[in-house]
């Protein structure tokens, strides 16, 4: 045990191992319960939880023996607190995401409902069959379990909210426990870190990307703490993270193969002997469990049936990709798709109303009112997605740091930081779709790296520089507020509709199209329909997705001039209950 960890650190590392192990636990106790033949109750993530208090307990006094009671309560409230609050906040909006509607919600629906992907496919036939059957769901298993326990749909994304703070927390516990900081600076980096743009965005939606990202963070941490003392509890925290990364997405388990060899190369050229050898046994043995145990569906599935672990393959993944991918760009290699994104302004290219956008490329720190616009925008943005100014950071951040080590005199201390931060930026680049920024949202991590490892370079003009720097990172993420409002306005909109429907007392017809999760508002707001192909020169399409209605009441003489703009599409305006909306 590592007596120099402070007493703060230990409370931070609990409460946001406490957060990952909940969601962990109940990706495990859901997919050992698909293996043993039985289906999701609401009784998985209650349990999780406990589970994961339960093993706080015995973390608090490994770390604070004879004056772990209060540590550990404490950090227990702020557990529980957490994950209510987060709850609630997820269930106020509605996701109004394409992907979240398709297929993720999507997910959770069927499980809920009985199936279990162990078992048997989804009809090939069915709404977005090819990926509920063959991605992993360590993102969908955990909203599932929620889903379960509250029986509301729109709580699934507390998972985001829940991840976000415990990447906090553990950022939190590392800082602390290197001890080079002060507790606002320390703070001010774990905000900079944990509300990356790309979580920031997915926050009120159910794309998997954000929570990816989080967990990297958390990986992150998890390894900064085994540099200093690889005890069993930091270990169980890392094969935790191991376990629900590989399974979130393909890519995923890349990006944990490569942040796996990173961390074990830090440890051996710091010479962290029994740090490298305990992560190396665990990694191991957390891999196998993570593909051969929990990861059966989709991974051991995919190559008993379809002899590829990847399947539907790489070249479905690859043409699905070149539906959004500009036609200016699409014949170029990786490398210069990334750099032209990286230098463009912040664009979402609007592929569904314009065949080949113009990409208008710019100098760095500069900005004009399409940054401004599109940065604020509710959904993923594909040109330059992690900000204006992202661009200019990360140059400045390479000049300081190469400023740092120039000056620095024991330059063999600088190869962690140096490895660390390759590694992210190889983790980046190996990516074939690295220009779209929700690929690869762990290059936020990159420039923050090197700013905070020249922390140590205190002349005046790098001090006031690396400020002005953190500064306009705050700003690159306080775009990500804008979209609040908007999904607010967006979930108001559709609470009135589903109102309006549920008050005709009438069964509606409906086709649900490609977002057949929307077929749970209505059965939760207990609104009778019967699911038929409609026209669409005679529907009516609801404010979030392209499900159409022929509501009630109706005006039959409804002029066809009369438009509703949402987001991007053009709907009909209709009137229900005498009520225009």
């Amino acid at each position: 045990m590592d007596t120099l960890m402070p007493r703060r650190s230990i409370i931070w590392f609990l409460t946001g191992s406490g957060l990952v192990n909940t969601v962990v636990f109940s990706f495990i106790l859901l997919s050992l319960t698909f293996i043993l033949g039985h289906g999701l109750g609401a009784w998985h993530f209650p349990l999780a939880l406990a589970l994961s208090l339960f093993l706080n307990y015995f973390a608090a006094r490994y770390f604070m023996p004879g004056e772990f009671g209060a540590p550990f309560i404490r950090s227990s409230l702020i557990i529980l607190s957490i994950i209510i609050i987060s709850i609630l906040i997820a269930g106020q909006f509605y996701d109004i995401s394409s992907d979240g509607q398709m297929y993720h919600m999507e997910s959770a629906i069927q499980m809920k409902a009985g199936w279990n992907p162990f078992e048997r496919e989804l009809r090939h036939d069915f709404n977005q069959a090819v990926w509920l059957n063959h991605y992993g769901k360590g993102v969908e298993d955990p909203q599932a379990t929620i889903y379960a326990f509250t029986n509301r749909l729109e709580t699934t994304k507390a998972t985001n909210f829940i991840l976000l703070a415990a990447s906090f927390c553990l950022t939190m516990a590392f800082l602390l426990r290197l001890n080079r900081f002060s507790d606002r600076k320390s703070i001010l980096f774990s905000i900079l870190m944990a509300l990356n743009p790309v979580t920031f965005y997915q926050l009120l939606n159910t794309y998997v990307d954000g929570q990816l990202c989080s967990f990297l963070l958390c990986f992150m941490a998890a390894a900064g703490l085994l540099y200093f003392d690889a005890n069993r509890y930091f270990l169980i925290l890392l094969a935790s993270i191991l376990i629900i990364v590989i399974n979130i997405k393909f890519t995923a388990i890349v990006f944990a193969g490569i942040f796996t060899f990173g961390m074990l190369g830090v440890f051996l050229i710091a010479k962290r002997r029994q740090s490298f050898r305990r992560t190396l046994i665990v990694s191991i043995l957390a891999t196998g469990f993570a593909i051969g145990v929990v990861g059966f569906f989709p991974y051991m599935i995919n190559i008993i049936r379809y002899h590829d672990i990847f399947y539907p393959g790489l070249p479905m993944l690859k043409s699905e990709a070149a539906k959004f991918t500009a036609p200016r760009i699409i014949h170029k290699n990786q490398l210069s798709k990334f750099f032209i994104s990286f230098f463009s302004h912040t664009d979402n290219l609007h592929l569904s109303v314009t065949k080949d956008p113009v990409i208008r490329s710019k100098i760095p720190f500069s900005f004009n009112k399409t940054d401004i616009f599109n940065a604020s925008k509710p959904y993923v943005v594909y040109m330059a997605g992690m900000g204006p100014f992202f661009s200019g950071i990360c140059i400045s951040a390479i000049l300081i740091f190469g400023y740092w080590f120039w000056r620095l005199k024991k330059r063999q201390t600088a190869w962690p930081v140096i490895i660390m931060a390759g590694t992210i930026l190889f983790s980046v680049l190996i990516i074939s779709e690295a220009w779209y920024a929700r690929y690869v949202p762990q290059l936020w991590f990159f420039p923050l790296i090197l700013l905070i490892t020249s922390e140590t370079e205190q002349g005046l003009g790098i001090q006031r520089i690396r400020k002005i720097l953190y500064i306009l990172m705050l700003v690159d993420i306080s775009f990500c507020f804008a979209s609040f409002p908007y999904v607010f306005y967006k979930t108001v909109q559709i609470k009135y509709e589903l109102q309006q429907l549920k008050a005709s007392g009438q069964t509606i017809p409906v086709e649900f199209t490609y977002f057949t999760s929307n077929r749970a508002r209505f059965i939760e707001y207990e609104i009778p329909f019967h699911e038929v192909s409609i026209p669409d020169s005679n529907a009516v399409f609801m404010s979030s997705s392209s499900t159409k209605m022929i509501p009630p009441l109706v005006m039959p003489d409804l002029p066809k001039s009369l438009v509703l703009r949402t987001g991007d599409r053009i709907v009909n305006k209709f009137h229900l209950s005498g009520s225009r909306f």
